[in-house]
């Protein structure tokens, strides 16, 4: 009987990011019998340990850990890796005999992602970037600490979600004005005088000035907007999951943070401006 795949996946970025990523992972590793390794590197952009956020996956996976994770931490970076991927390579094919970045996961279709797997013993997934189908989100459990926090708060039938992202991707700054937020929302307020809206922004002054128009419509939450900490991450993942509750989201698509809350739980509407 031929040994399994062993795949070890490092998914870089936020929450969003890295869900997309190993469940990507999860569902190609169950499709072809592989076993998985998570490389979950806690770094700035998610300064949080997977079981801090998460008690399962629904999916069976080691975690790289002792020696091999710390070198891991310390020289693989998703920025290096974008500027010197054949040194990358050269150097991680000491230890993989199938090495993937982002470019090669964004060129390959399933069935030839599949193939090449396959045919290889060791290999090295190292992106951001979904590269295999998946159904949803729902398969990822939160711990218990983080479930209390997100259903304490009381967001009635009906609300809709506003993720407003204004610190850290240029191209959503540029595309997406305030006031094409207060357009959809006023045109919200027209279809239902008693809507209500869940705030998710990474701006102290937008949540201060939409706090300001909307008032008591605004239901957010007093959390450390940077992700360099534990209570920042879990400021972040309470936003992801209640903005899931709502049944739209007025948000820019290039964001993954809408689109993660997008397929978590119930179907809902994105509304991109």
């Amino acid at each position: 009987m031929s040994k399994k795949v062993k795949i070890s996946v490092v998914p870089f970025g936020g929450l969003g990011n890295r869900m997309r990523v190993l469940n990507s992972a999860f569902y190609l590793s169950k499709d072809i019998n592989a076993e998985t390794t998570l490389v979950w590197l806690k770094k700035a952009e998610l300064n949080a340990d997977f079981f801090r956020i998460f008690e399962h996956a629904s999916f069976d996976f080691k975690l790289l850990r002792g020696f091999r994770y710390k070198v891991f931490l310390k020289f693989v970076k998703h920025i290096y890796i974008n500027q010197y991927p054949k040194l990358y390579r050269f150097i991680l094919g000491i230890f993989f005999d199938k090495i993937l970045f982002d470019s090669d996961v964004q060129s390959l279709s399933s069935e030839t992602l599949i193939e090449q797997i396959s045919s290889s013993k060791s290999v090295l997934i190292a992106t951001c970037y979904e590269f295999y189908p998946f159904s949803g989100f729902d398969n990822f459990k939160l711990n218990k600490e983080l479930e209390a926090k997100i259903t304490s708060f009381q967001i009635p039938e009906g609300s809709i979600g506003v993720h407003i992202r204004r610190t850290d991707h240029v191209d959503i700054i540029k595309e997406s004005s305030l006031d094409n937020y207060h357009v959809e929302m006023r045109k919200c307020i027209a279809e239902n005088q008693n809507v209500k809206f869940y705030l998710a922004t990474d701006d102290a002054v937008v949540k201060a000035e939409f706090l300001n128009i909307y008032k008591s419509r605004i239901i957010t939450q007093d959390a450390p907007l940077n992700r360099d900490s534990e209570a920042g991450i879990f400021g972040g993942i309470v936003d992801i999951y209640n903005l899931a509750r709502c049944y739209k989201i007025i948000c820019n698509v290039k964001s993954s943070f809408a689109v993660t809350a997008k397929l978590i739980g119930k179907e809902k509407e994105l509304i991109n401006v």
